[in-house]
């Protein structure tokens, strides 16, 4: 995987001496009429969306609603902050409201949470840890200086059901699964190279989505580097799923993020009846991925694909799903998911392919499920914001275009 991006999950530390000047600033004077914050839901996966309403606000007053982690354990606090200015009937909506001031600048009903960020400019060594089982957030609506009104948000980070790794067959993997899986819901294979992409799998499954984070090398058993990895492995990790008491007789989704990308469209296109859909994030059109000189990264049926080489998108016979942004500092995936449209344009028997293009977003915008605080290095491209952005909106792109694929069950 490109080394860059195995950064993704880097932090970016926003000063919050602008927002307490502001806040500073929201009036003066004691609390009276009483302020209601609803928030919720208040126990919930970190995949689900949020809602903050305010209401019993001075009419057109500035208020300030400040959000913190409260987790007895781990690093030290995260927080964020934002400015709005009321309606004139006192009332507040974060999911139609663009902030005055403060972490985040646009309308979003989740912002408070991607914007959080360690509390204190040292602590940027101890990011917020996807393994935990949960964190919860404070939030805190003040007005004049005064706090008027408190909610929390537990946010859940784990699968309830069940959860099974897989170290045999001659692959490595962990398969998830709840017990909310939607009836007839697509298992997706979620690869990640040399790890395996638990935090997406985890959110699919939290979805409704069974969920395979597959990697595929560097891992028990596997080849060391990616080196001569044959596309046959992948159809032998799908050849599992396929029997699994949890996903028997479902369709099969194939799930990449920027090298995995290419790996994915690569299964696609050399064995275009093995999967039931494919998801391509950050793509190239041409695969190079390096073998750091010790041959093909990839083989199919003995023979290797040389680095270099275009992808022939035109083989794909199932529907494909892509997303790019338009400030990508490591490669330009826009151009290259445009060269794919259009050979798949110009195919003619094409299946249906849709590229989601984000402007302002990087390379790695979409390493994690939305509504969560991380934020990628400089180099990789886009802004904070429209990274998290971009990856609310693939999401839920995403799981329109999982529900639109037709069911294998009866």
């Amino acid at each position: 995987m490109k080394a860059l991006y195995r950064s993704r999950i880097l932090l970016a530390v926003v000063p919050l001496a602008g927002i307490a000047l502001a806040a500073a600033g929201c009036g003066s004077g004691a609390p009276n009429a009483p302020v209601r914050l609803d928030a919720g839901p208040a126990t919930a996966a970190f995949v689900a969306p949020v809602h903050v309403s305010i209401s019993g606000l001075p009419a057109a007053g500035l208020v300030t609603v400040q959000a913190q982690t409260v987790d007895g354990k781990g690093p030290p606090p995260w927080q964020s902050a934002a400015v709005f200015r009321a309606s004139t009937a006192g009332t507040l909506n974060l999911a139609t409201a663009v902030p005055v001031s403060g972490s985040y600048h646009t309308a979003d009903a989740a912002g408070l949470l991607w914007s959080l960020h360690p509390a204190s400019a040292n602590s940027t060594a101890n990011p917020l840890s996807v393994s935990a089982p949960a964190f919860t957030v404070r939030l805190t609506v003040l007005t004049g200086g005064h706090v008027r009104a408190t909610a929390t948000l537990q946010r859940q980070l784990t699968v309830t059901a069940s959860t099974q790794t897989v170290r045999q067959d001659g692959f490595a993997g962990t398969l998830y699964t709840s017990a909310a899986v939607r009836p007839g819901a697509p298992a997706v294979v979620a690869l990640d190279g040399d790890g395996e992409n638990r935090a997406t799998a985890e959110g699919l499954a939290m979805s409704g989505y069974p969920a395979l984070a597959l990697g595929y090398y560097n891992q028990p058993g596997l080849p060391q580097c990616e080196c001569s990895i044959p596309l046959e492995y992948f159809a032998r990790a799908v050849s599992w799923l396929r029997a699994q008491p949890a996903t028997r007789g479902r369709p099969v989704v194939l799930y990449g993020v920027s090298d995995s990308a290419e790996v994915v469209l690569l299964v696609a296109s050399y064995l275009p009846h093995l999967a039931d859909a494919v998801v391509a994030n950050s793509p190239t059109a041409i695969l190079d991925i390096t073998s750091n000189g010790t041959g093909p990264a990839f083989t199919f049926g003995g023979k290797p694909l040389v680095t270099g080489m275009s992808i022939p998108v035109t083989s794909i016979r199932i529907p494909l799903l892509m997303g790019d942004g338009g400030q990508d500092g490591l490669q330009d995936s826009a151009g290259a998911a445009t060269l794919i449209m259009g050979e798949l344009h110009g195919s003619v028997d094409r299946a249906p392919a849709t590229n989601q293009y984000y402007p302002g977003a990087g390379h790695a915008y979409f390493g994690l499920p939305p509504y969560y605080p991380f934020f990628t290095e400089p180099a990789l491209g886009g802004t904070p914001q429209a990274n998290a952005l971009a990856t609310e909106q693939f999401w839920t792109r995403m799981i329109t275009f999982l529900n639109q694929l037709p069911t294998h069950e009866s």
